[in-house]
């Protein structure tokens, strides 16, 4: 299954897929988001795994950020993921078993101009790890977080795109392995939702081309 926002978007990229199904939820909006966990258990049973990459940036410097802004970052990196954790930790809504991965970014650990809510949000949603997977370990639900560099999306692509030639090139030069692309992360987090890493909780996991640890 597949959820977005725009559910023919979604239908289109994915219609290759066998046996996928999409379904449009606002994870603005925690009313839909308890529907949307209340349907997908009805119609397909409990939930064996979750993946929660919806996300957006707002660019701007400390001086200019607004409370609105702000405020809806959080709803969306930190508020709705938590409710969806919440949600799948009550009984029924979760298989035994079931693997959450979440998404945070590198904003969250370095200095990255103009990302400051963005990275407060992030940092505020690995906070939320440690307890969240001790608390769902008693129902044998893990819960991990991968930590992805820049990586080649429609989201980053509306921040690359407004860099100059020089900028370009200073963001390539400090991957070593390049910027990464989809696939780069979504291999981590097939492992992390399988039963391969049925031992795994509680951790983040960096996945960044070799940027922390490149020379300077």
């Amino acid at each position: 299954m597949r959820f977005g926002r725009n559910q023919r978007s979604i239908c289109e990229k994915f219609s290759e897929y066998e046996n996928c199904i999409a379904y449009a939820c606002d994870l603005s909006d925690e009313t839909a988001i308890a529907d949307l966990i209340k349907r997908t258990v009805t119609e397909h049973g409990a939930v064996r795994g979750l993946v929660h990459c919806a996300g957006f940036d707002k660019l701007s410097p400390l001086y200019l950020n607004k409370s609105a802004d702000v405020e809806a970052l959080f709803q969306i990196h930190v508020f709705a993921p938590m409710l969806l954790c919440k949600l799948l930790s009550k009984r029924g809504n979760a298989a035994l078993g079931c693997s959450i991965v979440l998404i945070s970014s590198l904003s969250a650990h370095e200095g990255a101009t103009g990302h400051t809510a963005y990275a407060a949000a992030k940092g505020a949603l690995e906070g939320f790890l440690p307890t969240a997977a001790s608390e769902l370990a008693a129902r044998n639900i893990r819960i991990n977080i991968v930590i992805p560099g820049v990586i080649r999306t429609q989201m980053s692509q509306g921040f690359i795109g407004k860099m100059t030639a020089e900028q370009l090139e200073s963001l390539d030069s400090s991957y070593p392995l390049g910027l990464g692309e989809p696939e780069d992360a979504a291999g981590l987090i097939c492992f992390l939702l399988s039963e391969k890493a049925r031992w795994i909780t509680g951790q983040k996991y960096v996945i960044d081309g070799g940027h922390m640890c490149r020379k300077v």
